[in-house]
């Protein structure tokens, strides 16, 4: 998930090239006068006037006719410096028609780029680079860049070349970064990829990152990337790092959202008592259940010298101090809400949203070549967020949803097991064809065929009876999905052997198999039993929430870096708002285990 704004991101960027020059390009109408003059034309002269018609085509990003046009072009009929132009445009128009190899193929005819005008120069070496990133050899296309800089005279230039060598570097694994830092390389392509590993190694620690960049410049003092570091970084830099000395958590703590509170209050308490800040920041908690207006805790607390408050938790509490006009102090709400107003820079969001998770799980399904979904829900208000977010976000990937059943009486599933599954349709025709027939028919049931996965939006005891009823109907091979919703936290492999091979999103918290998280689970149930249960979720959100603080601004300012944490790993988007990707877990043996999730990274 993480590489999806990355690529986004990269493909505004390489679409606009570096700006070649400010002369002035030849109109198309200037090319159909070259053409009309190739036709009356004989040799040199013909292929000299089609190829400045080429020229002009290509520039003009008509690439189709340019490619048409350089095809009929006799290159032996052209002095030297003419055949690298032909190579050089030739190959820009198969580039952008996305022969790659036959670009490729072309600009490395060219021997003697130097003898041409800086302006053509730039051209080949920026093309060139270009091929070699479609291609796949990232490090390669850098080097062209580097290489490049050189005859770049104007800010705008430079500012866009770093970006492309930021980008190709950022293409490469850590290892195939740290394994090219060599003596025989420049001490300009070294810092580069110096710069590119330490922050490939520091994505997840904002502040050591920050850290690793000064260290970096002082290396460095006279690297291009030093004067002119590429625009993530120049937002990493200039980040505001929160180092509040007062922090007021705002949470229910009485009233029938006081478990919730508590659990998010000890999960936050626990984060600061394992920070090395620990001893620096007053933590004040305010219980926003005692108060008739969600201002007025907040405003207390302002009054009381908080520099940083964390909440409130419900969406009408967030809602109401969204809306206030002033936000004197940074923010972390332990809500998502879609605000009509601007929220300021200082506001963040962060809360365990189940459309997240619904989201999730549609793109692992269509991962693991699933088209066609079928969707059992409860009929309520989380159950349809649920369902809307998975057929949102399932469709948007090309899947389709073929059916929805919704339930809201236990008594009833067996039936609508049969209707989601269309067993009671086969049932219907074996009845009719008795009726015609008048002698007993026999028959198979058998279920759909359209759908290859199962959508499960359900509570543990509603699973419980509803995966017996689809493998009962002969849907046991049809893959099922889920969310946390239908993972209790109770360790009860007995009750729960009926989820077996359900696969469902869940923090890691929950259901992490790392060494250090399985010791962690361990230790707090001693100390508070509820985190092996649904409520860990929210000893998690608060956990996290404590650990976001320094780091929120420069997530933001890169949404591509990531925080581990343990409702899974964090990005915050340019709106300032947390999301997460979660864990992945089955249940084998009555136990929910966590699945391995393959990230594919960037390669050489």
């Amino acid at each position: 998930m993480q590489k999806i704004i990355i690529i986004l991101a990269s493909f505004v960027l390489l679409s606009c090239g570096v700006k070649r020059t400010d002369a002035p390009v030849a109109s198309l109408n200037d090319a159909n006068s070259y053409l009309n003059l190739a036709k009356n034309s004989a040799q040199p002269e013909k292929s000299q006037y089609l190829l400045k018609a080429a020229v002009i085509l290509a520039q003009r990003a008509q690439y189709l006719k340019a490619q048409e046009t350089f095809s009929v072009i006799k290159p032996d009929f052209l002095t030297k410096l003419e055949q690298e132009t032909y190579f050089l445009y030739y190959g820009v128009a198969l580039q952008h028609l996305s022969q790659t190899q036959a670009a490729l193929k072309l600009l490395r005819q060219i021997q003697n780029p130097e003898q041409h005008p800086v302006e053509w120069q730039i051209e080949y070496q920026s093309s060139l680079a270009q091929v070699f990133f479609d291609d796949g050899n990232y490090l390669e296309a850098a080097k062209i860049r580097i290489n490049l800089e050189d005859l770049l005279m104007t800010e705008a230039a430079i500012k866009e070349n770093h970006q492309f060598i930021w980008h190709a570097l950022s293409q490469l694994s850590a290892d195939f970064l740290k394994l090219y830092q060599s003596d025989f390389s420049s001490p300009i392509v070294n810092g580069w990829m110096e710069l590119a590993y330490l922050t490939r190694m520091n994505s997840e620690h904002p502040e050591k990152l920050l850290a690793a960049i000064e260290q970096w410049r002082l290396r460095y003092p006279i690297h291009p990337a030093n004067e002119q570091m590429p625009e993530e970084l120049q937002l990493v830099a200039n980040a505001k790092i929160y180092k509040p000395k007062q922090v007021a958590l705002l949470l229910p703590l009485s009233g029938r959202l006081a478990s919730g509170g508590r659990m998010i209050r000890d999960g936050f308490f626990a984060a600061h008592y394992t920070s090395p800040l620990a001893d620096d920041i007053i933590i004040k908690v305010y219980d926003t259940a005692l108060a008739l207006s969600a201002t007025s805790p907040y405003q207390q607390a302002i009054d009381d010298g908080a520099d940083f408050i964390v909440g409130p938790l419900t969406k009408e509490a967030v809602e109401e101090i969204a809306a206030q006009e002033n936000h004197p102090v940074p923010q972390l709400s332990l809500n998502l809400i879609e605000s009509v107003t601007e929220l300021s820079s200082d506001n963040f969001q962060f809360g365990l949203p189940i459309e997240d998770e619904a989201r999730q799980i549609a793109q692992v399904a269509i991962a693991q070549k699933h088209e066609t979904a079928i969707i059992l829900a409860p009929d309520n208000e989380q159950g349809q967020r649920t369902v809307q977010a998975f057929r949102e976000a399932f469709e948007l990937l090309n899947g389709q949803v073929a059916e929805v059943q919704w339930y809201n009486e236990p008594e009833k599933l067996k039936d609508q097991v049969q209707q989601l599954l269309n067993i009671d349709n086969s049932e219907e025709r074996a009845r009719r064809l008795k009726q015609i027939l008048g002698v007993p028919v026999e028959y198979v049931q058998r279920r759909r065929q359209d759908a290859d996965m199962v959508f499960l939006a359900a509570t543990p005891t509603d699973a419980r009876r509803i995966k017996p009823f689809l493998n009962y109907y002969y849907a046991q091979d049809l893959p099922v999905f889920s969310v946390s919703r239908i993972n209790s936290g109770d360790n009860e492999p007995t009750l729960n052997t009926d989820l077996n091979g359900i696969v469902f999103t869940d923090s890691p918290l929950l259901i992490s198999a790392a060494p250090e998280l399985q010791q962690l689970r361990t230790d707090l149930k001693a100390i508070s039993p509820g985190v092996a249960s649904s409520l860990g979720r929210l000893f998690a959100l608060g956990f996290d929430a404590y650990s976001l603080i320094p780091d929120l601004n420069v997530l933001r300012a890169i949404n591509t870096f990531n925080k581990t944490g343990l409702t899974g790993r964090l990005t915050v988007n340019a709106q300032g708002k947390v999301t997460r990707s979660l864990s992945l877990a089955e249940f084998k043996n009555g136990i929910a285990r966590e699945r391995e999730m393959v990230e594919q990274e960037p390669q050489q």
